[in-house]
């Protein structure tokens, strides 16, 4: 298999003449399988380029750990601030509104904590750590029934593993108040 490729002044072997190529197209090589001869083939190029997308997910992702990182180093206002532009974006994710609200919980505003709790279960129900927080609003008002029930609910949804920390509270909870 022989492949001539042309340059781009000329495509024929006569020296003395001189070809300009046409502007709008630009060529490219392919091949045919059934032939195994090599083509030239146009292809056109867009007049104006393609905006590249946003991506939400990777803003979610970072407003997220954000959130995270603020509620862990126990920065709870700046927390509900991260977590509630996240909300804004992406309006039906579950986890932003459980962790909002436990941002809201370790600020003592129980009332907006469970806005956002009830809001989380509606959006997930099996959202272990929103249990976990409901059940320890709950024994604050000193409703033990409904603080076993939602601890109780916690204990069997929030991973063992990845939430280890929010499972020992739950488990620790449940224990005093059975005492």
């Amino acid at each position: 298999m022989t492949i001539i490729v042309c340059s781009l002044l000329s495509c024929d072997n006569n020296a003395n003449r001189t070809t300009l190529p046409v502007p709008t197209k630009e060529p490219m090589l392919t091949i045919n399988k059934i032939s195994q001869e090599a083509k030239v083939t146009p292809t056109v190029t867009p007049a104006k380029p393609i905006p590249a997308s946003p991506t939400p997910e990777i803003e979610a992702l970072f407003l997220y750990n954000r959130g995270l990182n603020l509620l862990r180093s126990e920065q709870f206002i700046e927390s509900v601030n991260a977590f509630s532009t996240l909300i804004k974006r992406m309006p039906d994710l579950a986890i932003a509104y459980k962790s909002r609200g436990a941002a809201y919980y370790h600020l003592e505003r129980y009332e907006l904590a469970k806005t956002d709790f009830q809001r989380a279960l509606a959006l997930d129900v099996e959202l272990g750590g929103t249990h976990l927080y409901l059940g320890l609003i709950h024994k604050k008002d000193g409703n033990v029934a409904e603080a076993k029930k939602e601890l109780q609910m916690a204990i069997n949804l929030i991973h063992p593993i990845r939430e280890t920390e929010e499972l020992l509270i739950a488990e620790s909870a449940l224990a005093n108040l059975e005492r």
